[in-house]
């Protein structure tokens, strides 16, 4: 199991993680992230933000349902998302729901602070059902899910900081071999699952990256 983070923001198609929120040891939601749940009716545990955005119906329906809410000022140094991830220990797992298509600062802001909490420690997941992002650090050999192993999806590769040493690729169409990427480059866009291999992946000597998994179109 694992903790489910779900951000604002639009763009978001919980009904693809279902699964994954209703049988979640724990949902925290960022403001007006909440308002995702009232749509499926599933409440969460908790609600963390300034409520500068979530909707009225949505408020009354977690007070309604007795669901805590812990308020803090708009002007702040972190995010919503930020305070709901760091109320979290390093020994969970998360499930970080967020909008990938939504304002380019938040999309970007929020890939980064997951990038930087894996440094930190953390295990998290990012997704908006749709894509799926991995943030990979320091030594490390990721295996794709099964579930997303299909030809109409597509991998790419982002590295961060100063670079990922010696990448090299496991069942992918275009191969690496213990290849180094710097930031910025856009060798690794858009690589395809060999099909006839059984594990995809790739292994990761040192470094930071992004592995996104999404559909072709």
């Amino acid at each position: 199991m694992c903790v489910v983070v779900i951000a604002g923001g639009p763009n978001k198609d919980l009904t693809k993680l279902l699964d994954q929120i209703r049988n979640a040891e724990r949902i925290i939601c960022a403001d007006s992230g909440a308002d995702a749940l009232f749509a499926l009716n599933t409440l969460p545990d908790v609600v963390w933000g300034d409520m500068d955005s979530i909707s009225e119906k949505t408020l009354q329906w977690l007070k309604e349902n007795h669901v805590q809410n812990r308020v803090f000022p708009v002007e702040k140094d972190m995010t919503d998302s930020e305070l709901c991830l760091r109320s979290l220990t390093k020994d969970h797992k998360i499930l970080f729901i967020t909008s990938l298509l939504g304002r380019l600062d938040h999309v970007m802001g929020n890939l980064l602070l997951s990038m930087r909490l894996v440094k930190e420690g953390y295990d998290i997941v990012v997704t908006d059902g749709i894509t799926w992002v991995y943030p990979l650090y320091g030594p490390n050999r990721f295996t794709v899910p099964e579930r997303l192993t299909d030809p109409a999806y597509t991998v790419s590769l982002i590295p961060l900081d100063e670079g990922a040493e010696g990448v090299s690729t496991i069942g992918m169409k275009y191969s690496l071999s213990d290849k180094n990427l710097i930031w910025g480059s856009s060798l690794t866009i858009s690589n395809e699952f060999d099909m006839a291999k059984k594990e995809h992946g790739f292994v990761m000597k040192n470094g930071a990256m992004l592995v996104m998994v999404t559909p072709k179109s």
